[in-house]
């Protein structure tokens, strides 16, 4: 039987959030072994490196032109962007939960559109405005200023969907002219330097015992922007968007399974509402592209 293509897309879709939901886990599993943030994203770097090795071997051997993009500057600041986006999220992950990590960074697409208003000066109308509005309320919603004790981690988790906003915007803009594989490279150069030279003061020699999950940071981090790049081939991205949104249920699973972590109820309602403020925004995006 042969799958419709926005079908194959939401399965692509699911398969990118579960990777990174597993990424996320294996980055909080190691935090527990004293491991740094930093350190933690110099294993993400060396470790996608790896995964795309054969693929590097072949494009320099075949295709040596295509490492030399004429954007070349936007995809110097997307990478220098994702990686301070990157070590801000795994700042997060070595002090909070993987649920509500995931929770915070669902404001990610919201920052998109003050993005594409104030950067691409995109025409963004009352309904997208009023969208971001309600999302934002989510989020304190999660956050409850002054009513809980304030996380600091959780700048760091906002700094991280913001960076996430700018690459999006990036990559819709050179995405016709430079692959996916090109960009997920440079950034995985990227990571590298940047991360060993701020690991280096907290640095802790891995065992064997920890290989595997080492190797799981980077595998399954590479794997997601190769399923997500599979996924928007087929089907549109105003379909697959929601689809991101199963990540709080699959990261929540793996915490509570893996570490014994839960989120509380408020957690919950609050990502409910970013949920709903995201799908308007998608919904009319999709109605935008089809007048």
């Amino acid at each position: 039987m042969t799958l419709s293509p926005p079908v194959r897309g939401m399965l692509w879709m699911l398969a990118q959030t579960t990777s990174m939901c597993a990424m996320m886990t294996a980055v909080r599993y190691l935090s527990f072994d004293g491991f740094s943030g930093p350190q933690l994203v110099f294993f993400r770097g060396i470790m996608g490196l790896l995964v795309l090795l054969p693929w590097l071997l072949h494009t320099v051997r075949y295709e040596p032109k295509i490492l030399a993009p004429e954007q070349w500057k936007l995809v110097m600041w997307r990478s220098l962007i994702s990686v301070a986006g990157i070590l801000c999220w795994f700042l997060a992950l070595t002090g909070m939960s993987v649920s509500d990590v995931t929770a915070v960074q669902f404001t990610h697409p919201l920052f998109v559109v003050v993005g594409a208003a104030l950067i691409l000066r995109e025409n963004v109308g009352v309904w997208r405005w009023s969208a971001v509005v309600i999302g934002f309320i989510g989020a304190l919603v999660i956050i409850r200023p002054g009513y809980v004790p304030f996380n600091p981690l959780i700048i760091g988790i906002l700094v991280s969907a913001m960076s996430n906003a700018s690459v999006q915007l990036i990559t819709k803009h050179v995405a016709l002219n430079i692959s996916g594989a090109v960009l997920i490279f440079y950034l995985n150069l990227a990571l590298v330097p940047v991360a060993l030279i701020l690991a280096i003061p907290d640095w802790i020699w891995p065992s064997w015992n920890q290989a595997g999950w080492i190797l799981a940071v980077g595998a399954f981090g590479t794997l997601g922007h190769i399923f997500l790049a599979r996924g928007m081939k087929v089907a549109d991205a105003s379909l697959l968007g929601p689809v991101d949104f199963m990540r709080l249920p699959i990261a929540s699973a793996f915490g509570w399974i893996l570490f014994g972590e839960y989120s509380d109820a408020e957690t919950w309602v609050g990502a409910a509402i970013i949920f709903m403020a995201v799908l308007v925004i998608t919904r009319r995006e999709a109605m935008r592209k089809a007048s």
